[in-house]
């Protein structure tokens, strides 16, 4: 069963997702496709907020979302690396143009666990060219390469059409995924997704 994963560095639930996948993958008959989506484009298109601003108001809701249910959710899938980014909210947006970079040229996975890593794990404030660029370089993985790209209007665009796309059929929020046409929302709906692959 092929899933498109609606993705964005900018969210800490798409971190939790990643490390989830990764044995998901293995159990089960799933392979997921990262599709780079720049996070704040999709709220723009679709009038949607961000936690922070939308929970502000319902602190019970807010510590519902970011600390029973993320450990919860840590719990199950053995996730223990993950720090909330004392910089948060971050601007990824030279981080997911870099993803489409790397997509491109064969190293995702690799870039995908540097970059990762740095803001989920590390808390490291990556919302510039050249915070990227020092990491990159930290880890030897095609720094250059990536800074050159992400400033090319051929990158900028496909990042764009790949936000537009995922509000068009639905998208509202990440994580977010797809099934062909059929959308799951939150990390929750993993189980919905290992359910589905095992009836298949």
């Amino acid at each position: 069963m092929n899933v498109d994963f609606i993705f964005d560095f900018a969210s800490p639930n798409a971190y939790l997702c990643h490390k989830a996948i990764q044995n998901i993958e293995q159990t089960h008959d799933i392979k997921f496709n990262y599709v780079p989506c720049l996070l704040g484009g999709i709220m723009k298109l679709t009038n949607n907020q961000p936690p922070m601003v939308s929970l502000a108001e319902i602190p019970n809701k807010m510590k519902y979302e970011f600390e029973t249910a993320f450990n919860r959710f840590m719990k199950e899938h053995n996730i223990t690396k993950f720090k909330m980014n004392e910089h948060f909210p971050v601007n990824t947006i030279s981080l997911i143009r870099g993803a489409i970079v790397a997509q491109k040229h064969g190293f995702f996975e690799t870039y995908l666990e540097i970059v990762l890593s740095g803001l989920w794990e590390q808390s490291l404030k990556l919302d510039t060219p050249e915070a990227l660029h020092e990491l990159l370089t930290k880890h030897n993985c095609n720094a250059d390469l990536v800074i050159e790209e992400i400033a090319k209007d051929e990158t900028k665009q496909e990042l764009i059409k790949n936000t537009s796309e995922a509000a068009e059929k639905g998208a509202f929020g990440i994580p977010t995924f797809f099934v062909e046409e059929e959308m799951f929302y939150g990390k929750d709906t993993l189980r919905e997704l290992k359910e589905m692959a095992s009836s298949a």
